[in-house]
This record gives structure tokens, C-alpha cells and sequence, in this order.
């Protein structure tokens, strides 16, 4: 169930959300737009099939604002919606995702993008020769937007034909849920956009910084050469320092 905390009007925003995957990328891009473009929380949903979670304010240590398992935040200026899920799936998210595509219906939200990660080890030969970047569109996606792709060079996903089945077919290993939600809204003709970086488990700050600065190439969220404000829960990401009395 999603809770709003004011009446809002989003008629032709930009909704964007995360996949949890490899590395928790997207999550972590999450995390660096909410913080550099100091988004406002609107709400939260609740939903069984992630874990529960109420913490502190994770991008400013005086506010006395909570945060939940799945939280929304909302840039007026940038006519942007985004949604950071902080724990995993432990169930089935079939109505979690109806409840976004309900809320994107109507709300009337212009287009999805769904943010999200690959395994390193899954590229392909032209891959490896290219960015580590790769898209998938919907349909409907407009000329204009494929025209911006390709002079930003993206890559689109390649796809895999099933003899058995007959089928040709998507496939984003270690991408979590992004190819599910993404089906979902294609059947229901929203304009959607799944973004992707490859890569491999371990320090993944890098690769959000580079996520975001892919998809800011196309969206103009912030100047170019903008710093990230690194939210300061990321001083726990990796826990305390070693203490020096072992030594």
C-alpha cells in the first residue's frame, strides 16, 4: 500500500526506481540522486514481500524524518519522482508491482526508468569492446528518445532466440526484478526505460557514480561536471575501521 503525506500532481513526471541486484548499484544510484539533488520524501509503501525496515534519516543526520523499507522522494523542479527500496525481496512482488504501475496510471507519469545491474561476467563479445552500459525500451519509446541514445552511444540489450520456445527473449542476469516490472509496464503501454551497468560484487560506489552519471547524460539532472553529495550513511557501508589495539 502506498502512503502519501500531501496530495500531488505528477501529470508527465519521471518516475525512477531501482531494482535490487549485483552489487546493490541501482540502489546505491538511488541513493546519490536523493542526496545530490536533496529530494524531498512524499511517502512510503508497505508491502509483505520486502523485509521491514525503520531507520534514521539516511541523507541528513539532524532530521528527525524516518525511513522505511521503500520510500518515494520528489523533485517539483526536475519533474521527478524516485523510489529507493532498502531491503530485499523475500516474497513474491506481483502486487507490489501492480501498486506501481496503478500509481504511475493515475498519476499520469510520463515514463519509467528502472535502474539496475548485470553481471560482469555475462558480457558479450561486442559488449566487452564498448561501454559497460545497456538499455532495454518499450515499444512506444519515442523516436526522440532512440535518437538520444544513439548519440550517446548506448548499447542496446541484446537479445537470445529459444528454438524450443520459439521465443526471442531478454535476459538480465543478476538484475533482480527490472526485466519483470518492465514486461508489466510494456503490456500496459507505459513508457519505460531499463538501465544497466555490468559488474561484479565488492566496492560498487564506482559503479553508481558512473550509473548516474550515464543516465544524467541523457536527462540533464545536474551540470556535467557536478559533485556528488555523498549521503553520510555511506560512512557505515563498509562498518567500522579495524581497531589499531589488534596491531
Amino acid at each position: 500500500m502506498i502512503y502519501l503525506n500531501k496530495k500531488l500532481y505528477l501529470t508527465n513526471y519521471t518516475m525512477i526506481l531501482p531494482s535490487v541486484a549485483v552489487g546493490n548499484v541501482a540502489q546505491l544510484s538511488i541513493d546519490l540522486l536523493i542526496s545530490t539533488l536533496s529530494l524531498r520524501k512524499i511517502g512510503c509503501i508497505f508491502d509483505t514481500c520486502f523485509i521491514p525496515l525503520v531507520g534514521a534519516d539516511p541523507y541528513n543526520k539532524t532530521n528527525q524524518e524516518i525511513c522505511t523499507s521503500v520510500d518515494l522522494y520528489l523533485s517539483d523542479e526536475k519533474k521527478l519522482v524516485v523510489l529507493q527500496i532498502r531491503t530485499p525481496l523475500v516474497k513474491k512482488a506481483k502486487k507490489f508491482f501492480y501498486e506501481i504501475l496503478n500509481f504511475v496510471k493515475d498519476y499520469k507519469i510520463l515514463k519509467v526508468i528502472i535502474l539496475t545491474s548485470c553481471f560482469g561476467h555475462d558480457k558479450r563479445d561486442e559488449q566487452i569492446r564498448t561501454v559497460p552500459f545497456c538499455y532495454l525500451t518499450t515499444k512506444n519509446i519515442s523516436k526522440e528518445f532512440k535518437q538520444q541514445f544513439e548519440e550517446l552511444s548506448w548499447k542496446g540489450l541484446e537479445s537470445s532466440f529459444l528454438e524450443d520456445s520459439n521465443k526471442t527473449i531478454w535476459q538480465i542476469h543478476g538484475g533482480g526484478f527490472a526485466q519483470m516490472i518492465f514486461e508489466l509496464l510494456q503490456e500496459n503501454n507505459i513508457i519505460s526505460v531499463v538501465l544497466f551497468k555490468f559488474c561484479s560484487e565488492g566496492n560498487n560506489i564506482p559503479d553508481a557514480v558512473e550509473l548516474i552519471n550515464c543516465l544524467n547524460c541523457w536527462l540533464q539532472l545536474f551540470k556535467i561536471d557536478s559533485k556528488f553529495k555523498f549521503p553520510p550513511s555511506w560512512n557505515f557501508v563498509f562498518g567500522k575501521s579495524t581497531p589499531k589495539e589488534i596491531y
